[in-house]
């Protein structure tokens, strides 16, 4: 009798588990996914379609194949298997960790030198992971010495085309969109596709740590963009994360500039009364019998504190006009850079997709032994198939027309033999004998009539 379980109706009580409550067993690790442009496989990937396929790199899990004869990892893992049920394709690699769903991804650039002493900066996508050391003794390389890594694209979601390099004249396929399946750990041995592509204890992410000065920084210089574009308007809430602690300390690091301002104004003021008052105190020991020019004084003392007050506001107004028009210049340089790459971009690609459709009419023309009806639909949905798909479809169409025309051919072979086999069987002959004319008639004739006659007599 199985067991039936269900959930009181009381509330849950949650553990507050904090982020680096992890299990002990498993190590941190980092890894360079892949890097940016054109790739040793023929591949080519570019930044905007690499950041798309970021999002797919959290949960993803990290495999490998370690042979324990070779005492390392080695490839995929792919295996072929020709029995009598034909091929079949396994997979031997297994998990030994995963990307977690909080992992940080990011692009980092490297300065890469090869054998011969070329250097090439790339920029990878790189994430972080987990590995099960602790289940695991051979994940325990990998953090300690690192190995190499080569990343695996789910074949079905994999989206791109095929064009040519004309300065290398190699053809790459472009890579529009991908989900990654795994991320695999290769043997020292094994060459990557991505050469410098590694999975290694944590190197560039552990020095990652939240500046607080620059994070209060880029606040306040958000605030102020957002307070000058709106022209002074009450400001919104940015989509900058800004920790409750750090908008404290901004806070007060405004209150404090602003305390500062106001009693450098303020001294700037008592100064301005201490000098006024000094001066008064002189001229009115020298000159008491002159009340007339005492009163204008304490009046000319007011227009000096008056001035000092409304100098100190009018320069706060100077710098913000300044700020605005620095700000103002600056978005309105980037709108136009903006601009000039947005026109820029869509020429290349019209001039991409005019190169694509030559390739695809010098396809189609390759294939002039097949007729306008048999290639309708090919030139009907140009745009809609790749250059590959093309090929393949108007192959298949041509194979099959051969196949069609052999067929016939055969056919007629084998009707030409039934005829010839019938033509060469041996027939009746009928032969008129003449008994008046016996000097005419064959010697076998002849031979067979003198038998007759000894048979009859």
């Amino acid at each position: 009798m199985s067991k039936v379980s269900f959930a009181s109706i009381s509330n849950p009580e949650f553990i507050n588990l904090q982020p680096l409550d992890i299990n002990p067993l498993m190590s941190a690790c980092e890894i360079k996914v892949f890097y940016l442009g054109q790739n040793r496989n023929r591949s080519y990937i570019d930044k905007e379609v690499a950041t798309e396929m970021a999002k797919t790199l959290r949960g993803a899990p990290i495999v490998g194949y370690y042979n324990e004869e070779k005492g390392d990892f080695r490839d995929h893992g792919d295996q072929m298997v020709w029995d009598g049920d034909g091929i079949q394709f396994n997979c031997l690699t297994k998990p030994y960790g995963f990307v977690s769903p909080d992992a940080k991804v990011w692009f980092q650039k490297f300065e890469e030198t090869d054998e011969f002493g070329n250097t090439t900066e790339r920029e990878y996508l790189m994430t972080t992971g987990y590995l099960w050391t602790g289940q695991f003794e051979e994940c325990q390389r990998v953090i300690d010495e690192g190995r190499p890594h080569s990343m695996e694209l789910d074949d079905d979601t994999c989206e791109g085309h095929w064009a040519e390099d004309y300065n290398k004249n190699i053809e790459f396929f472009i890579i529009h969109d991908a989900i990654f399946s795994k991320l695999c750990i290769l043997g020292k041995d094994v060459e990557p596709c991505f050469e410098g592509s590694t999975v290694t204890a944590p190197e560039v992410s552990k020095n990652f740590t939240i500046d607080n000065n620059f994070s209060q920084t880029l606040y306040t210089m958000m605030q102020e963009l957002k307070f000058a574009l709106e022209g002074g308007a009450k400001m919104v809430e940015t989509n900058v994360q800004v920790t409750t602690e750090q908008q404290e300390e901004v806070k007060f690091s405004a209150t404090q500039d602003n305390l500062e301002q106001n009693n450098t104004a303020e001294n700037n003021v008592s100064t301005e009364e201490g000098s006024a008052e000094t001066s008064f105190e002189k001229k009115e020991d020298e000159e008491e019998k002159k009340p007339t020019e005492e009163s204008s004084e304490e009046d000319k003392d007011k227009e000096d504190k008056e001035k000092v007050t409304k100098n100190a506001c009018q320069d706060d107004d100077d710098d913000d006009k300044k700020k605005y028009t620095v700000l103002e210049t600056q978005y309105n340089e980037l709108s136009k850079k903006y601009n000039e790459m947005e026109t820029a971009y869509q020429s290349l690609v019209e001039f991409k997709n005019q190169i694509e459709n030559e390739k695809k009419d010098k396809m189609i023309e390759r294939f002039f032994m097949l007729s306008a009806e048999d290639k309708k639909d090919v030139i009907d949905n140009k745009s809609k198939y790749s250059l590959d798909e093309i090929q393949s479809k108007l192959s298949v169409i041509y194979t099959n027309k051969q196949l069609e025309l052999e067929n016939q051919k055969k056919d007629k072979e084998n009707d030409k033999e039934k005829d010839s086999d019938s033509s060469d069987k041996p027939g009746v002959i009928t032969y008129s004998i003449s008994s008046d004319s016996p000097a005419n008639l064959p010697d076998w004739v002849k031979a067979v009539r003198e038998t007759e006659q000894q048979i009859n007599a």
